[in-house]
């Protein structure tokens, strides 16, 4: 999976989490039930990020491999992040991180 396509599902996963979270969220509240916001969204995360790549690899008949498996754990943590912290912030470290291994310096 290349880089924006990687980009675009964690787009996709992170809109589906926020919403996934906030429906369930709501019906937790309404009957009065104790939770952890975090911990729900990374199981949400997770389920939502391994189905999604399942279905792209059986959509494009793609065998899974280990690097697939990393990146859907790397996809999984993003996703997390992008759903309790927002998708701006963590595009931007993400490039940062990118600036810094190519050897410029963004601050």
């Amino acid at each position: 999976m290349g880089i924006q396509f990687i980009f675009i599902i964690l787009f996709v996963v992170s809109i589906l989490t926020t919403l996934t979270v906030q429906g369930i969220k709501y019906i937790l509240d309404t009957s009065n039930k104790n939770y952890s916001s975090n911990i729900l969204a990374v199981i949400v995360s997770a389920v939502l990020s391994v189905f999604i790549v399942f279905l792209y690899c059986l959509y494009n008949n793609i065998q899974i491999t280990t690097q697939i498996i990393i990146e859907t754990a790397v996809l999984v943590y993003l996703s997390f992040l992008v759903a309790t912290n927002g998708y701006d912030k963590v595009i931007q470290t993400i490039k940062q991180i990118k600036s810094f291994k190519d050897g410029g310096n963004n601050g």
